[in-house]
């Protein structure tokens, strides 16, 4: 049965654009166009869509603002389509952190023909997008304190779903631990500067974007940038940033970062794979698991999109298959 798609967008041309190429893929039908929030919530409550594509830029009350609607009384699939800009980016993260299952940059701003030459790429992100988990994340009381301070690394791979899931996990780890996190999340570049400042400030860690030869610190979580790949430095105290080829497509790719933890760190490289498309992470954790390190993947019936963990339990990758909160409860019980 072909998913019904509510098209939420200011500009008629992008409206066209957009339509024809979700109609192109002959798996879905477009119930609905809107140009601002009230027509958007009118025609949602009417047409009650199965996955929506929504714009921020829109007249009057922006699209964060139907969001947050949507999310609050019908969870729904939304993908977002974003301006490819540092403000853009700013408020990409919001949306995803509000609830929006993934986003696809608008390549050229807010009208963008050219965005029929990404068609089978926008095609494959909603269709990822329509069959999203939206339930919600299961939380229990932060872990008490108590301080001892890790001797391990944590390498921690996300995809599609991942900024909801990183805020979380992040959120509930203890700062006076000493935690020593990299982080490959599927982004391009800019988002990751903007997903490394919404991390620091919602989490009590110290979160930036990695430079090349950052240092490796407890109580720290480096980000690999969109458009790099990042690994351990064989002395194992700071990260090297690398332009290698795209691996699975990915830049950066979290494969690189956990054969070089395992490498480096052997029993004390800790790998966790969350939610996302794909199978990124999986060469890793098996490399991890080979030199005698811990493996935890995100429970795939909680995840946002399960290819990304189920790939690695299939793989036999996974010492621990947990949900989010329990994944936190784990590294504290490790750390103390």
């Amino acid at each position: 049965m072909k998913k019904k798609v509510l098209i939420v967008e200011d500009s008629v041309l992008m409206q066209r654009v957009i339509g024809d190429i979700i109609q192109s893929s002959g798996e879905c039908d477009i119930c609905g166009y809107a140009r601002n929030v009230d027509v958007a919530w009118a025609k949602f409550n009417k047409l009650k869509p199965d996955v929506i594509t929504l714009d921020y830029e829109l007249p009057g009350e922006n699209g964060l603002v139907f969001l947050q609607r949507v999310m609050s009384i019908n969870p729904t699939p939304v993908l977002m389509l974003s301006a490819h800009t540092h403000q853009g980016a700013e408020i990409t993260i919001k949306s995803l952190t509000l609830g929006a299952v993934d986003f696809f940059p608008k390549p050229s701003g807010p009208i963008s023909i050219d965005l029929y030459d990404f068609k089978e790429e926008l095609i494959t992100k909603l269709r990822y997008v329509a069959r999203a988990n939206l339930k919600p994340i299961i939380t229990e009381p932060r872990a008490p304190s108590g301080v001892k301070i890790v001797d391990f690394v944590i390498g921690i791979a996300a995809s599609t779903g991942g900024v909801k899931a990183l805020n979380f996990l992040l959120s509930s780890l203890r700062k006076e631990f000493g935690f020593k996190i990299v982080v490959v999340q599927h982004m391009p570049k800019f988002f990751t500067a903007s997903l490394a400042m919404h991390l620091d400030e919602k989490s009590g860690l110290d979160v930036k974007e990695a430079c090349n030869n950052d240092m490796i610190l407890a109580g720290q979580v480096l980000i690999a940038p969109g458009g790099s790949h990042i690994k351990v430095h064989p002395s194992g105290r700071s990260v090297i940033l690398t332009d290698e080829p795209p691996r699975h497509g990915l830049k950066p790719c979290a494969d690189y970062l956990f054969e070089s933890m395992a490498e480096v760190f052997k029993n004390k490289a800790l790998g966790i794979v969350l939610t996302g498309m794909g199978h990124d992470g999986t060469n890793g954790l098996l490399k991890i698991k080979q030199m005698g390190g811990m493996t935890i993947v995100q429970e795939p019936s909680e995840a946002t999109i399960a290819s990304m963990p189920q790939s690695a339990i299939d793989a036999g990758a996974a010492d621990f298959v947990l949900p989010l909160h329990l994944i936190a409860k784990k590294l504290m019980e490790i750390a103390g």
